[in-house]
């Protein structure tokens, strides 16, 4: 009997054995792996309330070969092309050249750096490096608005969201260099490649591309309004989900804030894609009325009072490529002066030039203007 009670005792303290296991387990608090946000995550959360109130009117989705097809860039905004093409070459597949309106100078990366080249006589002249625009382990993709002074690119650096970020920056006519680059921000930067930004100011309208989303091999296009300035979200007004929501471009319908501009601005996109793709060169030369009306031809004229104006307008185009051309060599021999005595005297010469020079340049826009409207009252009367 009494071994009976042993053992009925002895399996009992075995059955509780688990038990107790099992609520001293429980008593342990479970921990979860503390992650620490990458540097990329806490720049992003730097710029979110920073984002800029952009209207994107459309996007389109492309092999990533063939994306610069998507940009329907008028003559007034100047072109982009790949390098090789440009340049007749083989060793830099990846760099794109932007050359201005005036086809008189150029933009372009070579080797992951930034040059540019002016035209001489028919001829390229040799590269000369953008300087000031700050440290950067590889530079492409230049875009330079019609003032000649403010540069858009793309770049990967230590300070970005990851992959290719979109930096801006301007000349600066005193020092001779560019100032240091500024990032842009969100949302046309993300923690992918984000790229190629171009503005057609004499259409309304920007472009850049992005491989944010995409398989590989694809890139996304979007189509936007610049603003004249820059205006940004409210993060009290919409929340801070919202914005992120808005900062990485997850539904462009979200920033459709006036539907009849959107379809006015597709509207004009196409018509003047339509009207460029049916121009024929037979005066080698092109000169836009209006969206529906592209002039090749001097015969195109109703007056023979716009045809001078055009003559004249040309010869003014010429100057102002000589002009141009003139005046990156001297601000070049200027920047050469820095700390010499010679430096101060040529500042007010150099200051006079560039003032002659934009003069110029707003004469070639008020006379296109002229042109323009004279012969639309042409066409109604």
């Amino acid at each position: 009997m009494r071994k009976t009670r042993i053992i009925i005792t002895i399996l009992a303290a075995l059955l509780l054995l688990p038990c107790a296991a099992q609520k001293r387990a429980a008593k342990k608090k479970v921990v979860a792996p503390v992650v620490e946000p990458t540097e990329e995550e806490l720049r992003f959360q730097e710029m979110l309330e920073a984002t800029q109130k952009i209207m994107f009117i459309d996007s389109v989705v492309v092999d990533k070969q063939e994306f610069l097809r998507a940009y329907r860039l008028t003559t007034e905004a100047g072109a982009i092309s790949g390098y090789n093409r440009f340049f007749d070459s083989d060793d830099q597949p990846y760099s794109i050249v932007y050359v201005n309106q005036l086809g008189n100078k150029c933009w372009y990366s070579r080797n992951g750096k930034l040059f540019t080249s002016d035209k001489l006589e028919g001829r390229w002249s040799e590269p000369a490096a953008l300087e000031g625009l700050g440290r950067f382990q590889r530079t492409n993709y230049p875009f330079m608005l019609a003032d000649g002074l403010t540069l858009y690119f793309a770049a990967i650096s230590n300070d970005g969201l990851g992959g290719l970020d979109i930096y801006v920056s301007r000349y600066d006519g005193e020092s001779g260099s560019f100032l240091k680059a500024e990032n842009i921000g969100l949302p046309f930067n993300s923690d992918a490649n984000d790229y190629m930004y171009a503005v057609d100011e004499f259409n309304g309208v920007g472009y850049f591309a992005t491989d944010r989303r995409q398989p590989e091999g694809k890139v996304c296009i979007y189509t936007f309004i610049p603003n004249q300035k820059r205006v940004t979200y409210s993060i009290d007004e919409l929340g801070e989900e919202t914005i992120k929501s808005l900062a990485r471009i997850e539904r462009i319908a979200d920033t459709w804030s006036d539907e009849d501009l959107r379809a006015e601005m597709l509207d004009k996109l196409n018509t003047v894609h339509q009207a460029t793709t049916k121009v024929k060169k037979e005066d080698g030369i092109r000169f836009v009325i209006n969206d529906d009306l592209v002039y090749t031809s001097m015969n195109d004229f109703r007056s023979a009072e716009n045809r001078e104006r055009f003559g004249r307008l040309t010869d003014l185009q010429k100057r102002f490529r000589e002009q141009g051309s003139e005046l990156e060599k001297m601000r070049a021999y200027y920047a050469s002066k820095a700390g010499s005595e010679e430096k101060a005297s040529l500042r007010s010469e150099l200051q006079t030039r560039e003032q002659q020079y934009y003069l110029l340049q707003t004469e070639i826009k008020r006379l296109e203007k002229t042109i323009r409207r004279s012969e639309i009252d042409n066409l109604t009367k």
